[in-house]
């Protein structure tokens, strides 16, 4: 397209230079040359306009620059573009502010064309493109429509010639002429003879009163029109014409061109006559005079204007004229020349800038080296890509993003120098084989920069070498040396990532349709209809793109003329398959009729759309691949796109800016009110009520008063995080404070009042504001004591405790805008992610000190003595008002001692079952050990009148009843799903596995059997097994072996075992054992706890059809997807959806479902793994699978179902029952 309108605007501007080249030389060529000549010069220039070609040579001398490629801005209906404004738009509604003003508020950043509400982007090569086809087609249609009116006109007002002498002078003279005579019609509508015409021409006469030698001049005019074939000649002039429609030169040829055919057609028809028959036929011309000649398509006329009529009659009476052929030729030729000797050259470029950090990406060429034994967790052709980028204060960061929807961000990263012994260092024992020598011999600069989201599996040190030659590479270290130090994981070198941008996504989908049909696919065949398959890898026979469709946008952050946009690309692929057989459908593929293979997968493409400017395109800055929602660094993006877009960019292009969702809220797990560890993820919160000023929230548990920054538990449990603004600054507000006699703490960012009082916690804290304010954020929570639980397991304490933690969180996450920069300032280096200095140890002090605690154990000479419950007792000493100094305790102990000096038996203080913080004291010394993650030493003081920490400790231990744990009290704790931590299953030899049991389901009454003891058996290594742990806040646990009645009770370092007597028949003498009771039990938790973090919403991109079809794949799939041997494992498994529309409507009608409501019966197609699995699976409506392409053991059901479009913008499926 722009090749074409390139070519055509080099061919039209060299046609006109010759055209106007011979209009202005008119004077001499009417002198001189014969119309002829200048006839076959305006053919050929004709020609010339008609190949819009580049015929010039290659590095044509003159190279000129292509004109700027700009886009334009064109308004659609599809998806809005929105500035990053409408991230804080909530804010701002609630603040009376723009939200631009919000905005810029937060991120201090400049906005462009905030107001731009449009997402479709045309380059102006498009617009001209279609344009210039619409100019012709109208001139042509134009030109058409003139021809037909005419030939009506004709054919209205035609009679045949009712002279005799007129027919037989046509016959004679087109006889001498050597040409056909042509039909001979009256046609009184016209006023001069014409000839009309290609491929029947007609000759017309006005009327039939011409004498005999006027009829015979204007046969023989018209006559040679036919002989010189002029008809075709006005065509070719004509399509030059209409190709270059827009060039007013074409037009003036055009013109030119008409007349010259006339003038070369009075020379034909006088050729050989003399003088004074010259002048008869000139009078002749002057007996057809027009007051004006409009030129028809295959059309001539005999007569025309007076002043054309002029110099035709001069050009018949004047001298004989020359040929001018070679004139013609040096014309074509100098025009010609010009066109080999101009081309385009290319586009202005950008200075091409070598800095390794100047916004650049890259991909792995080859994976130089890898330290032996470690694997980087990535295969061929899906190893990680890095982004280089460089903030506005100068600082250099390096980020890695994988498939997987994770990114880590190493930096700022410092400039490093490579020194032998350091750097041969990093590769630990294996140097000899390492590439180091040629990596410094030739190395040019390096630079290092550390990673703080780097979790302990992951490197957490980058280096970036960047070679003499160019080359960079990039090394991943951590501690992972035989000694632990570091040592480098792999290292890769580099190359300049792909950055092709693209003229549509749809070039996109062609180019990666493309390179998947020269690659190969693998999937499973059915191995004879039987249980058994295997997997094939096939070439591919043909791939089409079932979904290529924009989500999202989002305008304002990336540079200007770009906008980010978020797309949807699937596709199916069809195997070649040449032996024809019968392909087995595993997880959540899908078949077509005609063979194609569905995966069900959705690749996410991030696009950086140019929208104007010198490049206009689509260039394709990230992927993520997903069957489950758009997942980025650990956080759900499904129904918030925008907000995905903004993260993102932020991290590819190294912004210094707050992201709106955050995965570590809270540093860790914490332990809900339910008893589950889990990760908290934030949102951010900018300037709902106040100016400068933002912080995060968790994105579920917590509401807010509208109006307000009161954030509030969703669990009525009274905890608050509250922020307010003053108008006095931070010195008046903390004098105020502390004349109500309050203690002030001095904080990194303020000051901080810290009030207890039972169990009641309250944590204010003063932050300095723009303008002489500041604002007071206080945080609240409250615990009653009570250790009961609901039917669903969750107790108030300890929600609380979560609650707690989460609240200092968020104090730690507030920023105001004097520490908030990207402009260079003294502060604009700090994180905006919260990263708070010793905030779990802060707050695992509060909550040991006010009833957050779960267990205080003694041991004496290695040994555990017992365990009490702190929450029995008021604590002898509150931690949180206990003054802690760091300790090394390898200044003064002996290297790898665990106990700092003076220590003697421990006394340790722990917080939860599942939380790994942990306090521990030292008899006999003041020192205290913290394990929360890392383990550090304190020396403690001000606890009040006890000799030592410890012995404060120990008072409170002592004051607590000893709940020592039995067999017995435990199997009444074991026969109760609420007090019942944990049950893992442990194959021989294999991967254990461990979930929480579903309260409301199974259980086993193990209370309930006789119990003897016995010595241990000597057969049970090497048998599976299910643990029980009991929550009784001691490490007790119940062992149960594969094939027996056998049970192993775990009590600290002493073990016991039983043998259960009874009947452990499902029915009736079926041969099961307590062994398997409990099996079932864990393999109903698996499954429950499967359907609860596997089978999640559906986005809302998808039809409610595709919705319940994903949602239908992940919850009847779990059931492949469970362990071995369970009671629900499935090996084979096919689900269809089918709407049911009559009963939607009918629900909707009865109110018993809304309008965003949908029914649907599922088909679910399997074979068992085993008969208890097939027994389990057997409802009213299981029978026999009638599908023959299914395996030959294999059943179906049904199930009827509902897919609900919720308010947070996604698909909630629900199973309801064998029935509506």
């Amino acid at each position: 397209m722009e090749t074409f309108l390139l070519n055509l605007l080099k061919t039209s501007l060299l046609g006109s230079l010759a055209i106007l080249a011979m209009l202005v030389l008119k004077p001499l060529w009417r002198e001189r040359y014969r119309a002829k000549t200048r006839c076959w010069l305006w053919l050929a220039l004709a020609v010339f306009l008609l190949l819009p070609v580049d015929f010039s040579v290659k590095n044509a001398p003159v190279q000129a620059e292509p004109p700027k490629d700009y886009t334009l801005f064109v308004g659609t209906d599809k998806t809005a573009i929105q500035s990053t404004d409408n991230l804080f738009g909530d804010m701002a509604e609630k603040s009376g502010q723009s939200p631009a003003a919000v905005r810029d508020t937060i991120i201090q950043r400049p906005v462009t064309n905030p107001e731009q509400k449009t997402t479709r982007y045309i380059p102006v090569t498009t617009i001209l493109f279609y344009g210039y086809l619409a100019g012709a087609a109208a001139f042509l249609l134009y030109q058409g429509v003139s021809y037909a009116l005419f030939r009506r006109t004709v054919r209205r007002w035609k009679r045949d010639v009712s002279r005799a002498d007129y027919a037989a002078m046509l016959s004679d003279t087109a006889r001498d002429l050597g040409v056909s005579a042509p039909e001979m019609i009256v046609c009184e509508a016209i006023s001069t003879p014409a000839v009309t015409g290609l491929l029947r021409p007609r000759l017309l006469l006005p009327h039939e009163h011409y004498d005999v030698q006027e009829l015979r001049y204007i046969l023989r005019h018209e006559l040679c029109h036919l002989k010189r074939r002029d008809m075709l000649l006005k065509l070719v002039l004509l399509a030059a014409n209409a190709m270059h429609w827009f060039n007013p030169v074409v037009y003036l040829m055009l013109r030119q061109a008409d007349e010259d055919i006339e003038l070369a057609c009075d020379s034909a028809a006088t050729d050989g006559l003399e003088l004074p028959e010259r002048a008869a036929y000139s009078r002749t011309l002057l007996a057809a005079v027009q007051s004006s000649v409009r030129a028809l398509p295959a059309t001539t006329c005999f007569g025309g204007t007076v002043e054309r009529l002029k110099r035709r009659i001069t050009n018949v009476l004047g001298a004989q004229k020359k040929r001018g052929l070679g004139v013609v030729a040096l014309v074509l030729a100098l025009t010609l020349t010009a066109g080999c000797a101009v081309g385009w050259g290319e586009r202005a470029q950008t200075q091409k800038n070598d800095d390794p950090f100047a916004d650049k990406s890259y991909t792995v060429d080859i994976l130089l080296y890898e330290a032996p034994g470690f694997t980087d967790g990535f295969t061929d052709g899906a190893y990680p890509t890095f982004r280089t980028a460089t903030n506005p204060a100068g600082e250099k960061y390096v980020t890695m993003f994988n498939d997987l929807g994770y990114a880590l961000i190493y930096g700022p990263m410092e400039e490093y120098k490579l020194e032998k012994q350091s750097f041969y260092a990093l590769f630990g024992n294996t140097r000899d084989a390492s590439p180091v020598d040629d990596l410094m011999q030739h190395n040019k600069s390096a630079w290092t920069g550390y990673c703080e989201e780097a979790k302990d599996s992951q490197p957490y040190q980058a280096y970036l070498l960047e070679q003499e030659d160019g080359t960079i590479y990039l090394g991943l270290s951590a501690d992972y040396a035989e000694d632990g130090s570091e040592c480098f994981c792999m290292v890769y070198r580099l190359e300049k990532e792909d950055d092709t941008i693209y003229a549509s996504m749809d070039d996109y989908a062609a180019e990666r349709v493309a390179e998947l049909k020269k690659g190969t696919m693998t999937y499973s065949v059915s191995e004879n209809n039987d249980y058994a398959s295997r997997s094939i890898e096939d070439t591919v026979a043909d791939v089409r793109v079932t979904q290529l469709e924009q989500a999202d946008s989002l305008g304002n952050l990336s540079p200007d003329g770009t906008v980010l946009e978020l797309w949807y690309f699937q596709y199916e692929m069809k195997p070649t398959n040449e032996a024809g057989v019968q392909i087995d459908i595993v997880g959540g593929q899908e078949l077509t009729d005609d063979g194609y293979l569905n995966e069900n997968w959705t690749h996410y493409l991030t696009v950086l759309h140019y929208t104007s400017g010198e490049q206009t395109g689509y260039q394709v800055i990230g992927t993520y691949t997903g069957n489950d929602g758009l997942w980025y660094n650990g956080c759900s993006y499904s129904g918030e796109e925008k907000y995905y877009l903004h993260d993102f960019y932020i991290d590819y292009a190294g912004l210094d800016l707050p992201k709106m969702y955050i995965p570590n809220l809270v540093d860790g797990l914490v332990e809900d009110g339910y008893g589950h560890g889990n990760s908290v993820e934030g949102r951010l919160v900018s300037d709902s009520t106040y100016n400068f000023c933002y912080y995060y929230v968790p994105i579920t548990g917590w509401a807010c008063s509208p109006g307000t920054d009161y954030w509030y538990s969703r669990y009525d449990t009274g905890s608050y995080f509250s922020v307010k603004k003053l108008e006095r600054g931070i010195n008046d507000a903390k004098a105020e404070w502390e004349s109500t006699g309050a203690k002030a703490e001095k904080t990194d960012t303020g000051w901080r009042y810290v009030t207890h009082e039972g169990m009641s916690n309250t944590i204010v804290t003063l932050f300095n504001g723009p303008n002489n304010t500041c604002y007071i954020v206080e945080i609240h929570w409250l615990f009653d004591g009570s250790t009961e639980e609901n039917q669903w397991g969750w107790n108030h304490d300890r929600a609380v405790e979560e609650e707690a933690v989460i609240l200092q969180a968020m104090v730690n996450s507030f920023r105001t805008s004097k520490i908030l920069f990207t402009d260079g300032s003294s502060n604009g280096s700090e994180s905006s992610d919260p990263a708070p200095d010793d905030t779990a140890f802060q707050t695992d002090l509060q909550l040991a000190s006010n009833g957050g605690a779960s267990w205080l154990s003694l041991n004496t000479d290695g040994m555990a003595v017992g365990g009490h419950d702190p929450k029995d007792a008021a604590p002898t000493v509150l931690l949180d008002t206990c003054d802690y100094k760091e300790y090394d305790p390898s200044e003064s102990s002996p290297s790898g001692s665990a106990v700092p000096p003076g220590g003697g038996n421990p006394l340790a203080l722990c917080l939860s079952l599942s939380n790994s913080a942990r306090f521990t004291f030292y008899e006999g010394s003041d020192f205290m050990l913290y394990q929360h993650g890392d383990t550090r030493y304190y020396k403690v003081s001000s606890y009040g009148d006890y000799a030592t920490i410890f012995d404060a400790m120990l008072a409170w231990y002592n004051k607590t009843p000893d709940k020592e744990a039995t067999f017995e009290s435990d199997l009444v704790l074991a026969s109760n799903a609420a007090t019942v931590d944990i049950l893992a299953f442990c194959p021989a030899g294999g991967e254990s596995g461990s979930h929480a049991p579903l309260l409301t389901g199974y259980s086993v009454a193990l209370d309930s059997y006789e119990y003897k003891p016995i010595d241990k058996p000597k057969n049970l290594d090497g048998l599976d097994s299910v643990e029980l742990w009991p929550h009784n806040a001691q490490a007790t646990c119940l062992i149960f072996y594969k094939g027996t009645n056998t049970v192993k009770y775990v009590s600290g370092k002493s073990e016991r075992y039983y043998r259960a007597v009874g009947d452990f028949s499902i029915v009736d003498n079926d041969g099961r054992t307590l062994y398997d009771l409990m099996r079932v039990w864990y393999d109903t938790a698996e499954y429950s706890d499967m359907l609860t973090s596997d089978v999640r919403a559906q986005s809302k991109s998808f039809s409610w059809q595709e919705a319940a079809q994903n949602w239908a794949n992940a919850y009847y799939g779990t059931q492949k997807e469970v362990t071995s041997g369970s009671i629900y494992k499935f090996t084979w498994l096919n689900v269809t959806v089918n709407p049911a529309e009559e009963t939607t409507q009918a629900k909707r009608k009865a109110g018993e479902i809304d309008d965003n409501t949908y029914c649907f019966a599922v088909r679910v197609e399997f074979t068992a793994e085993s008969a208890n699995a097939l027994q389990s699976a057997m409802a009213g409506n299981t029978v026999k699978c009638e599908n023959p392409a299914a395996p030959k053991d294999a059943y179906e059901f049904y199930r009827c179902c509902t897919i609900q479009l919720r308010d947070d913008g996604r698909w909630y499926g629900t199973e309801l029952g064998t029935g509506w």
